[in-house]
């Protein structure tokens, strides 16, 4: 599970401190181990250290951090936005994971508007393909609990990327299945 992910990289690097983006009911954080965790939500009821929107949160505290897990909105435009403002709080030699980036249908990976239910990782997989592109780290996604994408600033790109999109508008998912090499999938997690 994620949280399996997390505390992996928590031990590699010996970090100290953590945050996730969307608590929701807690369900990861509570199970991550480290000496210090903060969670941001906008919901108050699921008891989130912080209860605003991530984007009212980056830009009101600059706190930096070991590891932060992206779990909020599912949607395109907002992870991207969590990547970018994730990096900026992010600790030298710290690592992003991002939740939901292995959508199994079409369905589960449409727009909150248009989305008819069950089980949903919205379209996150098309920030985490073009921060890919952009980005100048070694990337990945760990396909288990509906993929969690990483990036560990640790880790320079190592190889040549296969060719990436950069507008997430214009990813579809049809590209998403018949391009596995954009998300570069791993079973196992390499630790």
């Amino acid at each position: 599970m994620r949280w399996d992910l997390i505390n992996a990289y928590i031990k590699k690097y010996g970090f100290k401190s953590f945050l996730e983006i969307g608590h929701d009911q807690g369900i990861a954080f509570d199970r991550v181990e480290i000496d210090l965790k903060e969670s941001v939500d906008p919901d108050e009821t699921t008891h989130p250290t912080y209860s605003m929107s991530s984007d009212d949160f980056f830009e009101k505290y600059s706190t930096k951090y070991d590891i932060i897990f992206i779990d909020g909105l599912h949607e395109h435009a907002q992870v991207d936005r969590d990547i970018k403002n994730a990096l900026a709080h992010l600790n030298m030699g710290g690592v992003i994971v991002m939740h939901d980036c292995h959508p199994i249908s079409e369905e589960c990976q449409r727009h909150t508007f248009v989305y008819p239910g069950g089980e949903w990782t919205g379209d996150c997989w098309k920030a985490y393909v073009k921060n890919r592109a952009l980005l100048p780290y070694d990337m990945y996604v760990w396909d288990h609990d509906w993929g969690c994408g990483v990036i560990d600033t640790n880790m320079q790109r190592s190889s040549e990327l296969p060719q990436l999109p950069t507008i997430m508008a214009d990813m579809e998912y049809a590209e998403f299945v018949a391009h596995p090499d954009w998300m570069n999938f791993v079973v196992e997690l390499p630790m």
